[in-house]
């Protein structure tokens, strides 16, 4: 009987090794996919020169999921390596022709090589190819909890191939069978029965048939039962007295069925906590310095206050700004920019207390919270990082002169309140005061600094703004309509934010350096686009005009972009909606804000592109982006009045008119100006002279009319 259980639970672990082993591979090429689609590969195979720096620099600290991969190169179209590169483990020449993958030996350690091809993410064509080397073992036995096989034992017994198949590779695979408890428990179970179902003949002989039935069918009926009630309650434990049955077909279906409940659960925890772990990674974390991102940064803030509230541990929060960064980054390029952002991150990460995080809150702007260190302790930390951004040996990076840091600190020491939404403003004001000339460049936040800012920090302007951006808070829209010049009936509206707040109205000007300095852009689109839907809803826009919804450039590139728009979907029969972008949204990431544009226009939006002539690339993004109405910038729309201008204007106007778009002409503030711009050849118009931003429900009035201004 030891025998036949043995020669079952080896056929089973050969089997078992044999389908993780291909789910191995098939997670290993489904990563080379995902890999092949990044822009970025895309870009080499369009113009190799720097493919060697490309591969050193960017090549391993990608944005998508390098675990266990120990190489990847870019071969063009003839299977060679786009440049050599010394330190590669992977060929200088492939195979062309479809994917393909194989398996390698290296001193006892199976590797994956993964080929797949690169195709435009337009035009689907083949482009070149793309292969990784993965960490076989690490990958498979992640994959698996395995039944049958001890994890830690998996080994190779031949130290190198060249090149295999995953079938052939399990010929040379060792390993040590586990211990199988079902199989322990199962085997007194069918003694027993042999045993009872010797009695049960024997009473059957002496005319006992009924008790004898009643002895044989109960047990068999309770396992019964208990099955089914794992299938039908997942989350019910495995009773590990196994019921006694007697007969082995029985036993057999109980093993089955439970090792197959057993597997799919495994794997679905296994599944879920990938997915899960991949998820948080992608929300919480910042791709190029790997620090902690903005939305991390919220998600703490809201934890320290909830805490602070009950606590009397004193909190400081540092801000860090790079002085002229931008300056930098033109200069030397965006490349050493990214290396100078990664430099600085690092250095600040290895000086702050070890439970401190940093998170990286803009472009070229972090931030920390210390928790528990007094005013003097938190301006040591501060003074520490300044230091060693100082020392920091930026040359050897190819930038000239030095970089410096600004860094503004602000504590509870100043203002004990339960709102930690003030130390946001205070060290707002404390790096805008590091940041000027006279002043040190690590500043902590004192009153009298506020009173010199002229209210351009309003406590309660900041604190308003902030809860209204990231929570709805008094988020209110005014609209200003866009008329048809002939006869000045409007055609659409467009939607202007604006925060109501103790009877005040808070105006842009007040709320997007706030939206700047903080990177909240996309959740202020979120916001925006629910209060516009919940006018649509009650009615306030007029049916048979529409409305037109500003986008910011991150939430353009952003893939929840098309999510957060199908609310609008129940109304596009009835109203003309417009997705408005500036040239600023369309200057990164062209590719990608191409193809959510495009994919808006498929689901019946228009695309606006706003303050036409503001820039320096109008003319380029009118060709290359997927625009249907062209908004001219005030500053265009004024030359008007300048008899020498107007044949650049009905030049503009003609060229753009015939090319297939709409012209909207901004800033009219005069029945002259509307009817020039009308005989220069544009079709709409928009400003004062039409009509102010309003509530649609309030009557005809500005917006200083309804509600004061906040100064």
């Amino acid at each position: 009987m030891d025998s036949r259980f043995r020669v079952a639970t080896e056929q089973s672990a050969a089997a078992e090794l044999e389908a993780t082993l291909t789910e191995t591979i098939s997670l290993a090429r489904e990563k080379t996919r995902r890999l092949a689609a990044w822009d970025e590969v895309g870009q080499q195979l369009n113009n190799p020169t720097f493919y060697t720096a490309w591969y050193a620099n960017r090549a391993k600290n990608i944005e998508y999921d390098s675990t266990h991969m120990l190489d990847i190169a870019i071969y063009d179209l003839n299977g060679k390596v786009l440049a050599p590169v010394n330190t590669s483990s992977l060929p200088q020449k492939i195979d062309t022709g479809s994917d393909s993958d194989y398996i390698q030996v290296r001193d006892h350690e199976p590797l994956i090589v993964v080929v797949t091809v690169v195709k435009d993410p337009v035009s689907k064509k083949k482009l070149g190819y793309l292969a990784t080397l993965y960490q076989l073992f690490p990958i498979l036995k992640g994959l698996s909890h395995f039944n049958y096989i001890d994890n830690t034992s998996i080994s190779i017994n031949i130290a190198d191939i060249d090149k295999t198949s995953n079938l052939s590779l399990l010929e040379h695979i060792d390993y040590r069978l586990t211990s199988d408890p079902y199989a322990e428990a199962i085997k007194p179970v069918i003694q027993e029965s042999l045993l009872q179902l010797a009695g049960a003949a024997l009473i059957l002989t002496l005319l006992i048939f009924p008790l004898a039935a009643w002895l044989v069918n109960r047990p068999i009926l309770q396992i019964s039962q208990q099955i089914d009630q794992l299938q039908f309650s997942p989350r019910t434990a495995v009773n590990q007295q196994i019921v006694k049955p007697l007969f082995i077909k029985e036993l057999d279906k109980i093993q089955t069925s439970l090792y197959a409940y057993h597997n799919k659960l495994n794997q679905a925890n296994t599944n879920l906590d990938q997915k899960t772990q991949e998820l948080d990674d992608l929300a919480q974390h910042d791709p190029l310095t790997g620090i902690m991102n903005r939305r991390a940064f919220d998600t703490y803030w809201r934890e320290v206050s909830d805490v602070f509230k009950h606590s009397t541990n004193e909190i400081s929060l540092l801000l860090f700004d790079i002085n002229h960064f931008k300056a930098l980054n033109d200069t030397y390029g965006h490349h050493t920019g990214d290396e100078v952002l990664i430099a600085i991150a690092r250095t600040i990460n290895s000086i702050l207390p070890k439970r401190e995080q940093l998170f990286r809150l803009s472009g070229d702007e972090f931030a920390t919270i210390l928790i528990g260190a007094t005013p003097r302790k938190a301006m040591q930390v501060a003074k520490q990082c300044h230091l060693a951004i100082t020392n920091y040996p930026f040359d050897t990076l190819g930038i000239n002169e030095p970089v410096r840091i600004s860094i503004g600190v602000a504590d509870t020491t100043i203002e004990r309140s339960d709102n930690l939404n003030a130390l946001h403003w205070q060290a707002d004001i404390a790096i805008h005061f590091a940041k000027r000339p006279g002043y040190s460049s690590i500043v902590r936040f004192k009153p009298e600094l506020a009173e010199t800012t002229q209210g351009l920090f309003s406590n309660r302007t900041h604190s308003a703004v902030y809860d209204a951006i990231t929570r709805g808070t008094g988020l209110i829209m005014h609209y200003q309509p866009i008329v048809n010049l002939q006869d000045g009936r409007p055609q659409y509206y467009e939607a202007l934010v604006r925060i109501a707040h103790e009877g005040q109205l808070i105006m842009p000007s007040h709320i997007f350096p706030l939206v700047e300095a903080r990177s909240l852009d996309q959740e202020l689109d979120h916001h925006v686009i629910q209060k516009i839907i919940t006018d649509l809803q009650e009615g306030v826009i007029p049916a048979g005009t529409g409305v037109s919804i500003n986008i910011s450039a991150p939430s353009i590139i952003d893939n929840e972009l098309i999510k957060r728009l199908a609310g609008f979907k129940p109304y596009m029969d009835d109203y003309k909606l417009l997705i408005e972008v500036t040239e600023t949204a369309l200057i990164t990431q062209l590719q990608t804000a191409r193809i959510n544009l495009e994919t808006l226009r498929e689901m019946g939006f228009s695309i606006a592109l706003d303050d036409f002539g503001s820039g320096y690339s109008s003319l380029r993004y009118l060709g290359a982006m997927p625009v249907d109405v062209v908004k001219f910038d005030i500053t265009l729309t004024r030359l008007v009045d300048n008899k020498e201008n107007n044949p650049i204007l009905s030049y503009l106007a003609k060229m753009i008119t015939e090319s297939g778009h709409l012209l909207v002409a901004e800033g009219i503030e005069t029945p002259q100006i509307a009817e020039q711009l009308s005989k220069l050849g544009f079709r709409y118009g928009q400003g004062y002279h039409f009509g102010r931003p309003m509530r649609l429900t309030d009557k005809p009035s500005s917006d200083a009319d309804s509600l004061n201004y906040s100064a």
